[in-house]
């Protein structure tokens, strides 16, 4: 009986063991995904400070060659208005300033600029940049603010310096010299020793410092000759990690057995819409809608914008927000580009045939940019399609853009084709102005946010005024999206601008109705004497590759 006893006790302790080895292993794969998951999220918030530092550090010398270039004096009416404009466009600082000799001479803002004194600099580079980290207004004496100069021109960079829309109380913060170590701003407690320039060579370095107590991404900005430093305390892994195990510790095997179905039931779901986008391109489910584009100086259809659409098993549409990300995820993001480029030749071939002037857009998604295949099945649709037969455009957003190098060449190679290159969502996310200074765009398009308020009293009214001077300045056409009102149709006519997309003016329709409504609207001045009657119109004689990511303007 009592050998019997031992053995049930025994696997009594096997079970026992058994069942808390899942436990003991999702606890472990818990800890390792929330290190992992907190050093992605420091990352991102370093990125971003590098994003913001970076564009401020582009903004000032484009500053000065514009100013030199115009011939103005730098504070003379002429020199204060190059001032405003620039604030209005870099969308990072509060305002643009002449500094001599330490001393604010001018600004695009407030009067009370004038003379402010910034004292020595905190930090200054090889090229002659200064930064200003603890400057005081004399409107507002308890605030720090700081200004990034070079050259007499300078950044008014919003209150607390150029880190604070980054801090969160859960986050220490800093920039530094790699040279010297030095910080030249900071907020919470920083030790001198993350700072140390032993580790210069390693651009970007994940550690923890167990005697501080903090989980500390480095990352150095070799152009920039800035660091940064963004810290979170370890206290936070630990308390995610004790309220995990007073959970999981109870349940034992039931809590190992919930979370095997519920990766075995996301595993099957992500395998079943892999699964569900290759059978639509088997199925041939996809298809495409086209937006009209207008020449909004004679109101005449002259292109038009390919959109993706899928057509799912049970006729509902979908929309490419929906799928794409899926499609990225899944790596068949390139497969879906392909088959928009073959679709585009099936519906446009004979049209485009009959007009060669026709402007064809198509929107390529992240990875294309990324990719030298893309090139390739471009100048394939071209020669399908016929040599001469249709205008391209291909739009890029500015997520595309971010591997610069690889991003370069394939912007290059796809120009090279006599396809031209738009960017889209300019101004809606970062750095937009170091990318216009680093591709060679042909069209910059207003975003649709930008068009709603240009004829209201929104604070944002002034913005796209702002971008189509900047486009002006660049030698760049604009194309506006978004246009619902005749009063924002009027408005940006009289800006100058030739290119219009909205529902307005069209909305997205199949290829034959395209044909026929571009056969209505190709005469100029036609709705001039019927503006009641004007039918939808769309403005792109470029062949914007829709990638599965449009969305109708």
């Amino acid at each position: 009986m009592k050998q019997r006893h031992r053995i049930a006790a025994l696997f009594m302790l096997a079970g026992l063991l058994l069942a808390s080895l899942p436990v003991f292993y999702a606890m472990q794969q818990a800890r390792k995904q929330a290190v992992w998951e907190k050093y992605q999220a420091l990352d991102e918030i370093a990125f971003g400070l590098d994003r913001r530092v970076r564009s401020a550090a582009v903004m000032l010398p484009v500053m000065h060659e514009k100013a030199r270039g115009s011939g103005n004096p730098p504070c003379s009416p002429a020199g204060v208005l190059h001032l405003q404009n620039i604030a209005a466009t870099t969308q990072i600082s509060i305002a643009a300033l002449y500094v001599e000799e330490h001393r604010v001479v001018c600004s695009s803002s407030d009067p009370l600029l004038r003379q402010l004194v910034l004292g020595a600099p905190s930090a200054a580079r090889a090229d002659g940049t200064r930064l200003y980290a603890n400057v005081r207004l004399p409107s507002e004496p308890h605030r720090r603010y700081a200004v990034l100069a070079k050259d007499g021109y300078a950044l008014l960079l919003y209150p607390d310096g150029l880190i604070a829309p980054f801090v969160r109380p859960d986050l220490t913060l800093g920039l530094f010299n790699p040279r010297t170590g030095r910080y030249s701003a900071r907020h919470g407690q920083l030790p001198e020793h993350w700072t140390s320039p032993t580790n210069a060579t390693a651009r970007t370095a994940h550690f923890v410092d167990a005697q501080a107590g903090y989980l500390v991404v480095r990352h150095v900005m070799g152009p920039a000759n800035t660091g940064v430093i963004v810290a979170t305390p370890l206290s936070n892994i630990d308390q995610r990690m004790a309220q995990f195990a007073r959970w999981f510790i109870p349940a034992g095997l039931v809590a190992g057995l919930i979370v095997l179905v519920t990766v075995l039931l996301f595993t099957r779901h992500q395998f079943s819409t892999r699964s569900q986008l290759l059978r639509a391109l088997n199925r041939s489910q996809f298809f495409l809608m086209y937006q009209p584009l207008f020449d909004l100086r004679d109101g005449t259809c002259i292109g038009a914008e390919a959109l993706l659409r899928w057509r799912y098993d049970d006729d509902t549409v979908l929309l490419p927000d929906l799928f794409i990300p899926v499609a990225e995820d899944a790596g068949l993001i390139q497969s879906i580009t392909q088959r928009v480029l073959q679709l585009v030749e099936k519906d446009m071939t004979p049209f485009l045939r009959q007009v060669p002037s026709f402007r064809l857009a198509v929107n390529l998604a992240a990875s294309d940019l990324q990719s030298t295949r893309t090139a390739p099945l471009l100048a394939a649709m071209q020669q399908s399609i016929g040599v001469g037969c249709g205008q391209f455009v291909v739009e890029a957003t500015e997520r595309g853009l971010l591997e610069a190098t690889s991003a370069l060449s394939v912007v290059d190679a796809i120009r090279k084709l006599g396809i031209e290159i738009a960017i889209d969502d300019f101004g809606t996310g970062y750095s937009s102005l170091s990318y216009l200074t680093t591709y060679p765009f042909d069209i910059l398009k207003v975003d649709k946010s930008f068009t709603s308020t240009a004829c209201t009293q929104a604070v944002t009214s002034q913005v796209a005024d702002h971008i189509l001077d900047l486009a002006r300045t660049l030698g760049m056409q604009t194309l506006v999206e978004g246009i619902e009102t005749r009063e924002q149709a009027d408005f940006f006519r009289s800006r100058g601008v030739i290119y219009g997309q909205g529902y307005l003016l069209g909305r997205p329709m199949l290829p034959e109705e395209l044909f026929r409504f571009v056969a209505d609207n190709n005469r100029p001045g036609q709705h001039e004497t019927a503006r009641d009657n004007v039918r939808t119109s769309s403005v792109v004689q470029r062949v914007t590759v829709t990638h599965p990511r449009s969305v109708p303007g």
